[in-house]
């Protein structure tokens, strides 16, 4: 984590950092700096805004951790925006869609770097699959899908590089 003195360098870190001080079980306290009632406002001092009849307090540590999760799992279901919209209105009483596209946009930046550091074990998973649905169609009798589960093993294995073609069935040959 940066020092408290630099800006924090990574996205989920300024999530982190936006509740200053919590207590022990990570739930924030005191109160939101507010403007300076001595200064005339204007741009450096803004105008107060009214408070909502029931705020949503700043989120620990812990539940921006968890909304990560929660957005990662949203994601992986390929659940529509709109859907996500409404959940995350409910589950975690934030309507505005900025926000929460800073949750999704975190999330997919953590998918995607769990995949770069797994990728050994997302590859032991896809054909681990890949292996029961070949077995399902050979004993339906679809071979062709048992071949085609089977070429894409052995394309994640890292046996078969280029798809396996007749030179001739390019296009390119000439006819006499």
């Amino acid at each position: 984590m940066a020092p408290p003195h630099q800006a924090p360098a990574d996205a989920i870190d300024l999530l982190r950092c936006s509740a200053s001080t919590e207590d022990d079980e990570g739930n924030p306290i005191g109160s939101p700096q507010g403007v300076d009632p001595s200064r005339p406002v204007g741009p450096g001092n803004p105008p107060r805004q009214g408070r909502k009849e029931n705020p949503v307090p700043r989120p620990s540590r812990l539940e921006i951790e968890r909304r990560i999760a929660e957005a990662q799992l949203w994601i992986a279901q390929r659940l529509p925006l709109v859907q996500i919209l409404e959940n995350a209105g409910q589950n975690w009483g934030v309507r505005n869609t900025q926000t929460i596209n800073r949750y999704l946009n975190l999330a997919r930046e953590r998918m995607v770097e769990e995949l770069i550091s797994d990728r050994r074990r997302h590859q032991a998973e896809q054909i681990f699959a890949l292996n029961e649905c070949a077995r399902r169609a050979m004993n339906a009798e679809q071979f062709s899908a048992a071949v085609g589960a089977f070429r894409v093993i052995a394309e994640i294995g890292g046996l078969l590089r280029a798809p396996l073609k007749a030179p001739d069935s390019q296009g390119g040959g000439a006819k006499s």
